[in-house]
């Protein structure tokens, strides 16, 4: 099957098969989606309210995590889906930005002040006055991609390496547990998916065709392992267990037959926690290392395979788009990750101090265990 054909069936399994996440929420995307790596200019805001322009300041400290003790920012942030705050005020310090948002909160700083800056929490605040503003990003980008595939439109138009955490059931299940609790709301047909897109994120080919079909349709799936060569020692613990809990839940309600005439995606939801999932320490490797500077007692003990993944973490951290499947599969499981800058149009100077120096250091432990570092397929 070409990877045409697939866009199209991905297409349209997304607008046939996403739950409606979001579709009640205050926003959908960024007031300024490249703040992170591009100079704003004057020209950009021009006509912009100073609630915006306070919003898109602030903004930038929100993409890195920070909480906010004003309630009204607090409020507007937790409303989007990229958002998640992990930092107290007191932990956030302007170290964590690079040299473009540190440049950009005094351009916008400096433009509010000119005419009138905004204060916070007053009285029936709202932020109606700031939705205009906002830019398509995420999930709402992604519903958009697909109404445009079903017109007829360039598929390469859309980004190919996104992956929507909506595109899993589970796009945690490979890093936690799951629960007896969560999986019971499963249909059957779920809990065989369930069980299969364990499978599907380490690139077993299916024989049956109706799962084929479904994880073809997947942007993250690339079927490379046929089922003879098929191993469990492939997954990790996590993904064993609860492939193992997926099969006995499936078992114990008389199993799925996969195949059957008349089988429908129709079915087939994600079980996020919402729009805006939470997100822990325990979804990072290193959830500081843009906080603070690594040591080698830090690394210590650490696989090869780990200390490239903690060293592209910091990547990721800043949207880069992988092209390195194991990649793109491993950071597209994680809640907090949000592909948006490309690697042709990525800079390193993006980076702040502690970054820079922990890529460094993740490196050299790196490729003191293997010359030529670890081997990503």
């Amino acid at each position: 099957m070409s990877k045409n054909v697939r866009s199209i069936i991905a297409a349209l399994l997304l607008f046939l098969i996403l739950p409606a996440v979001r579709a009640d929420a205050a926003g959908s995307g960024y007031l300024l989606p490249d703040s992170s790596y591009a100079y704003i200019t004057a020209d950009e805001v021009a006509g912009w309210p100073s609630q915006a322009l306070c919003y898109a300041r602030n903004e930038i400290y929100a993409r890195n995590g920070k909480t906010f003790e004003s309630a009204e920012l607090q409020q507007y942030f937790d409303s989007f889906y990229w958002y998640h705050g992990i930092y107290s005020p007191d932990q956030f310090t302007d170290s964590m930005l690079n040299v473009y948002e540190t440049a950009n909160i005094q351009t916008l700083l400096e433009i509010e002040r000119s005419q009138g800056e905004y204060l916070l929490d007053q009285p029936g605040y709202s932020s109606d006055a700031v939705a205009p503003f906002e830019e398509d990003g995420g999930y709402e980008a992604g519903a958009e991609s697909s109404a445009a595939l079903l017109q007829g439109a360039d598929s390469s138009a859309a980004d190919p390496y996104y992956v929507d955490p909506n595109s899993y059931i589970f796009p945690d299940s490979a890093d936690r547990l799951l629960t007896e609790d969560e999986i019971s709301r499963l249909s059957l047909q779920e809990l065989c998916y369930a069980e299969n897109e364990i499978y599907a994120r380490h690139g077993l080919i299916f024989s049956s065709t109706e799962l084929s079909d479904y994880f073809n349709a997947k942007n993250w799936y690339w079927g490379t392992v046929d089922a003879s060569a098929w191993s469990d020692s492939l997954m990790n613990q996590t993904e064993a267990q609860n492939a193992a809990l997926l099969r006995s839940e499936e078992g114990a309600r008389g199993g799925y037959v996969t195949d059957a005439a008349g089988y429908s995606y129709a079915g087939i939801g994600s079980y996020t926690s919402g729009g805006s999932m939470d997100v822990s320490q325990s979804d990072y490797l290193f959830y500081d290392s843009q906080l603070r500077y690594l040591t080698d007692s830090d690394l210590a003990g650490m696989s090869i395979r780990d200390l490239c993944y903690a060293r592209n973490e910091i990547y990721a951290r800043r949207g880069y788009i992988f092209q390195s499947e194991e990649l793109r599969q491993y950071f597209g499981s994680k809640p907090w990750y949000q592909p948006t800058v490309p690697a042709d149009s990525f800079s390193e100077s993006v980076f702040n101090e502690f970054e820079s120096a922990n890529i460094t250091l993740l490196k050299s432990h790196e490729y003191a265990i293997d010359p030529n570092g670890y081997q990503l397929y």
